[in-house]
């Protein structure tokens, strides 16, 4: 079922080969999964896009860590029992470093020249998780929801669409993977609306919120960003949902 899905949407069929090593992306570039090597390329560029970025993942990266169970389940793996371990033993941030996904473009001199982390989100998962009698759900919310906390291009590398084949890719890996909603944030000084847009994201306006919670526990549950800040979000398919506010 995972390829008729895979194929209906029109995107590229993932190996867990083919996103370690990347695949061809603009100018010369290809898309691939960071290897620890690059955390600190990774870090420098992410930093310049999001000011509130986790370090235990860039530290997840640099230890080998970062996304190494999403590789397992474009293999094949069933995610749910080792975020159900790692629940049951303390060790769920880990795990969600695990769960996260570094991508970078590299240039034809092997240079990283752009990058792109998506994480688990750990507002959807604290909101769930204070539902009484539905604390299970947090997991699952973290085999269904991804942030995009931050995707940046080098400065030299701009308008070449490397940005917009991050974004292509991530969606891939998290579609193949069954995910149902990708969704981030941006500054809205820096007036982003128009290119997410066009990478078919919706963006809304101040005040806005999307319900997550229905979906996932039958619970209303809304998502949105804080001042200063403009939402974006994409629902897979026939799974969106209309803007509450």
């Amino acid at each position: 079922m995972a390829k008729k899905r895979a194929g209906s949407t029109g995107l590229t069929r993932l190996t867990r080969q083919k996103v370690i090593e990347g695949l061809p992306g603009p100018d010369g570039t290809r898309i691939r999964y960071a290897v620890p090597e690059e955390a600190g390329a990774v870090a420098v560029l992410l930093k310049d896009a999001a000011d509130d970025l986790e370090t235990g993942h860039l530290e997840a990266l640099a230890d080998g860590q970062c996304g190494t169970w999403l590789l397992d389940g474009i293999a094949g793996t069933d995610l749910m029992s080792p975020l159900v371990r790692a629940a049951a033993s303390g060790n769920l941030q880990p795990a969600a470093a695990s769960m996260s996904l570094p991508l970078v473009a590299q240039d034809r001199d092997g240079q990283v020249v752009g990058a792109l982390l998506a994480v688990p989100s750990g507002s959807v998962i604290s909101q769930v998780s204070r539902l009484p009698g539905h604390e299970q759900y947090a997991l699952l919310s973290m085999l269904k929801y991804a942030k995009i906390k931050a995707v940046a291009v080098r400065q030299d590398a701009r308008g070449r669409g490397i940005g917009v084949a991050l974004l292509k890719r991530c969606v891939e890996v998290y579609w193949q993977l069954d995910y149902v909603l990708l969704f981030g944030g941006f500054e809205t000084g820096r007036d982003l609306g128009t290119y997410y847009t066009r990478q078919g994201f919706t963006v809304l306006r101040p005040g806005q919120a999307i319900d997550v919670g229905t979906l996932l526990v039958g619970v209303p549950i809304q998502l949105g960003s804080g001042p200063g800040e403009t939402f974006f979000y994409r629902w897979r398919g026939r799974l969106r949902r209309c803007p509450m506010w």
